[in-house]
């Protein structure tokens, strides 16, 4: 893979020592923290924090969550992030409550590499600050969570500082709670949350999974039992608590029911077998099953069939991966079609691109073309080449008037040369 884009400068060599206490003692000192906080405060601590490459790598982490990639679960990737370009890649997407968020990362890379992964509560007020939910623990690459609201999240994914590093990444939507009727059992759901029932004097507060009478209706998850009765609507029911979550399992219909209140049960037990008791008599069997959190009833679905586990393929060349390409039409108002972009990773919607400012952008590969000549151009005047399409960033060189030179790419007010070295001259 190609590691170079606009000529931005190499990476200074100069954290060979910039950690040299070890991971026990940075747990105790900055407890409470999680990894990502722990290996920045280590930064500050060996001086790292006045270069250049510090403040990038910090402002790669803040950008990746101010201008996240907007996805959707389940998605995966194949991705690269090079060493001399401080990154991190923020993925936005929606998630519901009793969804739980499996995130497996595969990493290659010659050297052990520090991978940051973190998962953040976006905020409705784009003023207000992100909350950190959870993080993948410190040589892991993998995070499990559980939502416990409805609402948009953020994962981000950063290496440490200088490394080198592609991955896998694949995120799914798993359920955080086990089928509540016997797996084995034939069965369907006939009925979701928020259906109108009475003729639309009340709303359906649960889903109703329809099977053969007699079918074991099960824990969903371990827990505690705790009333079990008869009422009008629910006929014999069964409430379970389950261990370490703020909400109520409710089976309701049940021909009988076989556990006793205070009943510790695990996943898979038989709370009871299926029937049409209570308003169900004259329905075919089914159980009711019900979630109550502290605000009430809330959808069982994402609960227990979330259909979020299988993610699209990958249909672009991985191959070019960290390749410098060129794109065929605008993607800015103010900008030409000839820009040039780093690929940073293939997804199955094409190419996940960096433009030279750092926005992220997802092209179809037929958007994109090889990074060749455009044309050949004589110089009417002596122009500077930056390091990057900016008057503001380092300068490479000085061509001379007269001079001739190959331009490969366009950006605003900037155009990409290539001899004697690439960068970025004026218009």
């Amino acid at each position: 893979m190609k590691k170079h884009l606009y000529g931005m400068p190499c990476a200074l060599a100069i954290i060979s020592l910039f950690v040299a206490c070890s991971d026990q003692f940075t747990r105790t000192l900055f407890k409470g923290q999680y990894p990502h906080q722990r290996y920045s405060k280590q930064l500050d601590n060996a001086g790292i924090e006045r270069t250049a490459l510090y403040r990038q790598w910090q402002e790669a982490a803040v950008r990746s969550l101010s201008d996240p990639t907007a996805i959707r679960i389940p998605h995966q990737e194949t991705a690269y992030m090079p060493p001399d370009q401080p990154t991190a890649i923020g993925y936005i997407f929606p998630a519901r409550q009793g969804e739980r968020l499996q995130v497996e990362v595969t990493t290659q890379s010659i050297d052990t590499v520090a991978l940051f992964i973190d998962l953040f509560e976006a905020p409705l007020d784009t003023a207000a600050a992100y909350k950190h939910v959870a993080s993948a623990d410190t040589g892991t690459t993998a995070l499990t969570w559980d939502f416990r609201k409805d609402g948009h999240y953020i994962l981000r994914i950063q290496p440490e500082l200088l490394a080198e590093v592609s991955f896998v990444l694949r995120l799914t939507g798993d359920p955080s709670l086990a089928n509540p009727v016997a797996s084995a059992a034939k069965q369907h759901i006939g009925s979701v949350f928020g259906d109108a029932r009475d003729g639309g004097g009340r709303k359906h507060e649960g889903i109703d999974i329809f099977a053969a009478h007699g079918t074991p209706v099960v824990a969903a998850a371990d827990g505690t039992v705790g009333r079990v009765g008869d009422n009008r609507l629910g006929g014999k029911v069964v409430w379970l608590r389950p261990k370490g979550r703020d909400i109520n399992l409710y089976y309701a219909h049940l021909d009988s029911q076989l556990v006793a209140p205070g009943q510790q049960v695990v996943i898979g037990d038989t709370l009871g077998l299926m029937g049409n008791t209570g308003n169900a008599r004259t329905t075919p069997p089914h159980l009711h099953f019900g979630i109550y959190g502290i605000g009430g009833a809330v959808d069982p679905m994402p609960f227990v069939r979330p259909g979020k586990s299988v993610p699209p393929d990958i249909s672009a060349n991985v191959n070019r991966i960290g390749d410098t390409l060129r794109t065929v039409q605008p993607l800015l108002a103010d900008a030409s079609r000839h820009i040039p972009v780093r690929v940073e990773a293939a997804t199955a919607s094409g190419y996940r691109v960096v433009l030279p400012d750092d926005s992220r952008h997802v092209l179809k590969p037929r958007q994109l073309v090889a990074l060749t000549d455009l044309r050949s151009m004589q110089l009417t005047k002596p122009r500077i080449v930056y390091a990057q399409p900016d008057t503001m960033a380092a300068r490479i060189t000085e061509l001379e008037s007269g001079q001739r030179t190959n331009v490969t790419a366009e950006y605003k007010d900037f155009l990409m040369v290539e001899q004697p070295l690439r960068g970025w001259i004026l218009r």
